[in-house]
């Protein structure tokens, strides 16, 4: 008897492997629950009782008659490579300075200071399909950032930073793997609405001033960076519109040129 179990488990497991091996150039067989085969690992899916065969659709997508299924060996991250200026930090000559502190630089090496990044859906930019916080912007304008593997479609990408006006893309990007280039610098035309600051001839950047974030610059920007300048204060803060570590009357006459200009987020 015993012999009879272990001839039937050595069956049922050249059986199993023969399932989770089986390809062709038309469809691929996924085993009992997923897991490993020849063509890489599937997910996103749960089956229960017999194998069923998976047909491609497009990319790394498999119709079954649950659902859809995604090959993980197919699905790439992306890196999502920008330039962009900040006008308050801008030196000319294609650099910015780095945002200080109280003590000196406020972060190391290359960086000028730090964005967020986030992807909007095409249809609705309501809805914020990826969010990412703290995303280094070097003194040279650029940002390097991956984007996960199950993030994947056409979005707005827009910028946002501590005190300047929320910037998009001005048409969905396509985020799909591999490597995505965009500059929002070399005409004002890159950003929705060209809604982008002249800082010298052939270099566009994103207007300074929004203090508090509200995606105006307006008097209530210009209230608080006066009541900082009133008190001297110093720091890694938002009314210190150029970032040179004080609260002054620089940052007040930056944020009240753009104030004069009505200047406000333009989002789709």
């Amino acid at each position: 008897m015993k012999n009879k179990r272990i001839f039937l488990a050595v069956i049922l497991g050249f059986a199993l492997q023969s399932l989770i091996a089986q390809t062709t150039n038309e469809s691929l067989v996924v085993s009992v629950g997923g897991g490993p085969s020849s063509g890489g690992v599937y997910t996103n899916f749960s089956v229960a009782g017999e194998p069923f065969v998976a047909s491609p659709v497009s990319g790394a997508a498999y119709s079954t008659d649950i659902g859809f299924i995604y090959r993980l060996g197919d699905i790439q991250a992306t890196i999502l490579n920008l330039t962009l200026y900040l006008e308050g930090l801008y030196s000319g000559a294609g650099f910015m300075n780095k945002a200080r502190n109280a003590a000196g630089f406020q972060f190391a090496g290359s960086i000028a200071d730090q964005i967020t990044l986030e992807l909007h859906n095409a249809g609705n930019y309501a809805i914020t399909a990826y969010a990412a916080p703290n995303i280094n912007l070097n003194t040279d304008g650029t940002v390097s950032h991956t984007v996960p593997a199950n993030v994947s479609g056409s979005y707005y990408v827009a910028v946002k930073h501590r005190n300047s006006v929320e910037t998009v893309s001005a048409a969905p990007l396509s985020i799909a793997g591999g490597t995505v280039n965009y500059d929002f610098s070399d005409m004002a035309a890159r950003a929705y609405g060209s809604n982008l600051k002249l800082l010298e001839p052939g270099i566009y950047g994103v207007f300074a001033g929004d203090v508090n974030n509200d995606g105006v610059v307006n008097l209530t920007d210009l209230m608080l960076i006066n009541t900082d300048a009133a008190t001297f204060a110093r720091g890694y803060m938002n009314p210190d519109v150029n970032g040179d570590g004080i609260v002054d009357a620089l940052d007040f006459i930056l944020t009240d040129n753009n104030s004069a200009q009505f200047v406000q987020r333009i989002i789709p």
